[in-house]
């Protein structure tokens, strides 16, 4: 590796060298939290040498003077914000010399005698030379997406941070109003010599090869890099753009703004992971951009991003059931509606899988919701029910099985797998008397509501077990009492004296007796009523109890089965 280093001020670096943020590399993506901490320890409060951390780059080409920055962009983007706000409020204080010579450290001539700004960021242009390195007035509209809107937020607070300098001198009573322009000056420059003396580890590599090895195992200030960051950098170093097309760049964007679009924002690292154990084996979070580096390389790098494409589609439905159009075949939602209610992720792998198996018509609509209700009945009677935590073997199991379905080169292959996963699910499951204990223990009451959504889930699980092809508005059932509330009792708010009805029936049935409510249930012929609640000739708590224990063993043998 050709390597050098060594520790330069920013004056230096901004002095002899233009830079390019590649395109590969994260947009601008600092808060609040990240300006105002450079602001305050770098700037504000340091004494003396301050040491910002380090910037790793490579050169673009043997012939130019641009270096590529392959670490540090974000903080040099930032301090760079920091001189235009100095130069923007000297423009404003009537100083022209001292702003026009702060503007030369942000835009002068190359060896062609052509004006350049210093630093050229190919995600944020033309926004970000608008906004902060051109001077007057902004000519593009508002921000739009998030990396302009970040570089938008961080320049509005560095203008503030300076402002406030000036405020402070002009409010000042100590100062005479004939003094204040040259304290002004005084001031700012003050500002500008703390930039320009911040210290910087400039680290110069031969090669981009060379340039992300060091990016990756330094410790950076700022926010830390997610996956996602690793795997864009190497995924879009493998296909250069052509001529002033970025296609590659393009179609990762598509994929940032269809997750963007949705109303539950999928991460993107997760879709990776996701994607990655579906295709090609397990991985983690921290391991994923080793991974990705050893497999995809430039032949295959444009097939990797075309498969991200594709399954962007499917992992939004997996997240955002209701975007996918699932036709007469809407039932199939239910599970994935479940798995995110639930807050379950690890299915997800498998889940790419099936959906994918499913789109290009390898499985059959019975095998998917076969599969599915596996993965939802697992999930509810280990997770959900008796409260056990899944542990990284579940994540392997998903991980090889989604690998296997996606390998599988025929229908039998796609059904022996099916048959396997599912029988892998059935055996990990609670035992019966697990089972019966943790649904014994289910209850919701005015008071008591830790257990309203699965109470909900319960029992609409039931009716649509028994109701069969009844036509059903779920968001407009609620939860009876058959023992009212008020009337007390130790098991009122047990699933044995818990039935679905509408909200229509349920305000007639208020909190009438027992009697009375059994007329009005056996009236209600457009709804299901439990058999063994209408054919009860009292209702009390050991008819509770009984009804709890039946609904458990009818549930795990068949409801949940």
């Amino acid at each position: 590796m050709k390597l050098s280093s060594n520790d330069r001020p920013l004056r230096r670096i901004l002095a002899e060298t233009f830079f390019v943020v590649p395109r590969y590399q994260r947009p601008y993506s600092w808060s609040r939290e990240n300006v105002e901490d450079l602001w305050d320890d770098a700037i504000q409060e340091r004494e003396g040498d301050y040491f910002i951390g380090s910037m790793v780059v490579h050169p673009v080409s043997k012939t130019s003077d641009t270096v590529a920055v392959v670490d540090g962009q974000q903080r040099v983007t930032t301090l760079l914000m920091f001189l235009c706000a100095v130069r923007d409020e000297a423009d404003e204080q009537g100083l022209a010399t001292f702003a026009n010579g702060t503007h030369n450290l942000v835009e002068r001539k190359d060896a062609e005698d052509q004006l350049r700004s210093v630093l050229h960021s190919e995600t944020a242009h033309p926004y970000l030379q608008d906004l902060v390195f051109n001077r007057g007035e902004a000519e593009l509209g508002p921000p739009e997406g998030e990396e302009e809107e970040a570089i938008h937020a961080a320049f509005k607070l560095a203008r503030r941070y300076v402002q406030r300098i000036v405020t402070a001198v002009e409010t000042n009573p100590k100062v005479k109003e004939e003094q204040r322009p040259a304290r002004i000056e005084a001031e700012l420059r003050d500002v500008r010599e703390q930039v320009l003396g911040l210290q910087v580890v400039f680290v110069e590599t031969g090669s981009q090869d060379d340039a992300t090895t060091v990016f990756v195992t330094l410790n950076s200030r700022g926010k830390d890099l997610e996956p996602a960051d690793l795997v864009k950098a190497h995924l879009l170093s493998q296909l250069p753009k052509k001529g002033s097309l970025d296609r590659p760049l393009e179609r990762w964007q598509k994929i940032v703004d269809l997750f963007d679009a949705s109303e539950n924002r999928p991460d993107m690292s997760d879709f990776l992971l996701a994607v990655w154990r579906s295709r090609y084996g397990i991985a983690t979070a921290k391991s994923l951009d080793k991974a990705v580096r050893k497999k995809i390389r430039k032949p295959n790098a444009d097939t990797f991003l075309t498969g991200l494409t594709e399954d962007a589609v499917l992992f939004r439905a997996i997240v955002e059931p209701g975007y996918r159009k699932w036709g007469q075949h809407g039932e199939l939602a239910d599970s994935l509606r479940f798995l995110l209610s639930f807050g379950i992720r690890q299915p997800r792998p498998m889940l790419l899988s099936l959906l994918r198996a499913y789109t290009a018509k390898d499985i059959t609509v019975p095998q998917l919701r076969r599969a599915l209700r596996a993965i939802e009945n697992y999930h509810f009677t280990f997770n959900v029910l008796a409260g056990r935590s899944s542990t990284g073997g579940m994540s392997a199991l998903y991980a090889s099985r989604a690998l296997k379905l996606t390998e599988a080169s025929d229908k039998n292959q796609r059904a022996a797998v099916l048959d396997d996963f599912i029988a892998d699910l059935d055996g990990k499951r609670p035992t019966d008397e697990e089972f019966d204990a943790a649904f014994a223990a289910l209850e919701f009451t005015e008071d008591f509501t830790a257990d309203k959504r699965k109470i909900q889930y319960v029992l609409r699980r039931f009716y649509e077990f028994e109701a069969g092809s009844m036509p059903v508005n779920y968001q407009k059932m609620t939860i009876e009492h058959l023992v009212p509330q008020n009337k007390g009792g130790e098991r009122v708010g047990e699933l044995g004296n818990l039935i679905y009805v509408s909200e229509t029936l349920n305000k007639k049935l208020d909190d009438k007796s027992f009697s009375a409510k059994k007329k009005l249930l056996k009236e209600a012929k457009a709804e299901w009523i439990p058999s063994d609640v209408v054919g009860a000739v009292e209702w009390g708590e050991d008819e509770i109890e009984k009804r709890t224990a039946s609904m458990a063993e009818l549930g795990r043998n068949k409801v949940w089965s």
